[in-house]
């Protein structure tokens, strides 16, 4: 199945971002895939605070991971972390997957704006646009519970941090590997600016953020739960991602399983009805993806994964299913594993998509460049030998192994190849070495990366 998905589509998922996810809609659940497999949500478990946590009722399970990813991650959304993108470069980019007119009324990004509420805030103002000329927009991108983890590490934060999907994906991929509920209950839901979940346990649960929402505090009317309410109630649902596949506000088909589908649309339904000892009465009617317009078709091979697998059992049915389940074949390109990915769409998106880091060393001299790039730590914020940074979360965080500083080097020196020899990464121009770094990550599947795709 990998031969057949879009170069453009692969290297999306290494970078994530809210509008990649929007074109593509497998990358949703190829994130909580890739934090599924990661070891490092799986240390999680041995953790004294979650000691016993299975044995609890699934609301008190929910609470608990609530509880640990307050005290653990911040919400982050500012321009400057990943960087900024034109609407031009962008649209044209996905031109040959999705309509430019049919992004820029449905995308925050390209011209949507949702009801009154968000032209009453203009919405560019709001997110600190407004300083820049209309064309400019900012590279959210998506982290895996690696990045968010590494925040701690960048100035200004003491603790992890994430944006919204992020913290959905995190949610989503905990829910299933800390807390033991089934993927089967839990619903991923974008609108234009926000991203939730839905979880179908007791009378339902959302995520908002880093918080929980029960149909109680729904309708309590706090300011938490008017801020829970808003995405909902002033926005369409674009995407809905399940285990069993999607559906999108504009694409023809869908994957999730019909019944599925009409299962959280009833118990959404349900969960946003106020009870009649509200403080809030006010009744949102969810504008989801019509099931009635698009065509079911199947999404591939069934996930099959159970809560009471192991890690190594989960990390092989993924490697099985790669074949067959499309959310599969790209999760490793979202978790950036280069031992069971070729090269090409990390580079393509190591290339393209670094504006911080490439911004960093703009007009730099070589000898400059590499001063700057071995003053920063030297290890990778991913575990293992084979998972690799993006330049810009090298620069974000401040360290990176040898290997992805050459990535980041290729960014502002050019070059033609890596090379991974005897525990060294070589940036090379031809047959001249531009920069070279001590490497731990020689179990990629390519110890030559060509700077081409």
């Amino acid at each position: 199945m990998t031969q057949d998905i879009p170069l453009e589509e692969k290297s999306s998922a290494a970078t994530l971002s809210d509008m990649e996810i929007f074109v593509f809609p497998e990358l949703m659940y190829s994130l909580v895939l890739a934090n599924i497999a990661s070891p490092r949500l799986w240390a999680w478990r041995d953790l004294e605070w979650f000691a016993g946590v299975r044995e609890m009722r699934p609301k008190k399970r929910l609470q608990r991971l609530r509880q640990h990813i307050m005290d653990n991650y911040t919400f982050n959304l500012d321009l400057e972390t990943w960087g900024l993108t034109r609407q031009e470069v962008e649209l044209k980019r996905f031109s040959p997957f999705i309509p430019p007119e049919d992004v820029s009324r449905s995308n925050a990004l390209f011209g949507y704006q949702g009801d009154v509420y968000y032209y009453d805030i203009d919405i560019r103002r709001h997110f600190g646009l407004d300083k820049y000329d209309g064309s400019v927009i900012p590279y959210w991108k998506t982290e895996t519970v690696e990045a968010m983890d590494a925040f701690r590490y960048k100035e200004g934060h003491v603790a992890g941090a994430g944006e919204c999907v992020s913290l959905a994906g995190l949610y989503a991929a905990a829910a299933f590997v800390v807390c033991g509920l089934p993927l089967e209950s839990i619903y991923l839901m974008a609108t234009p600016l926000h991203s939730q979940n839905f979880v179908d346990v007791d009378t339902g649960i959302l995520t908002n953020n880093r918080r929980l929402v029960t149909r109680a505090m729904w309708s309590n009317g706090t300011v938490i739960s008017q801020q829970a309410r808003r995405a909902l109630e002033h926005e369409r649902v674009t995407i809905v991602s399940h285990s069993t596949g999607w559906i999108h506000l504009l694409y023809p088909e869908a994957t999730i399983s019909p019944s599925a589908y009409s299962d959280f649309s009833r118990k959404l339904a349900g969960f946003l009805v106020p009870p009649e000892d509200a403080a809030d009465k006010r009744l949102v009617v969810p504008r989801l993806p019509d099931a009635g317009r698009v065509r079911f078709v199947s999404g591939g091979e069934p996930l099959g994964l159970a809560p009471d697998m192991t890690r190594d059992e989960v990390v092989s049915r993924l490697d099985a299913l790669r074949g067959t389940n499309r959310a599969a074949a790209l999760a490793p390109y979202a978790a950036h594993d280069l031992s069971r990915t070729e090269s090409a769409p990390f580079v393509k998106a190591a290339l393209e998509r670094s504006p911080v880091s490439k911004g960093a060393l703009a007009g730099l001299g070589e000898g400059e460049v590499v001063e700057r790039l071995r003053a920063l730590g030297g290890d990778s914020i991913y575990d293992g030998p084979a998972r690799l940074a993006q330049p810009d979360e090298v620069w974000n965080f401040g360290r990176g192994d040898g290997l992805e500083k050459c990535l980041v080097a290729a960014n502002a020196l050019g070059g033609t190849e890596i090379r991974i020899a005897d525990g060294v990464a070589h940036l090379m121009d031809g047959e001249r070495m531009l920069c070279s770094f001590p490497t731990s990550k020689t179990a990629v599947r390519e110890h030559v990366i060509p700077l081409k795709y």
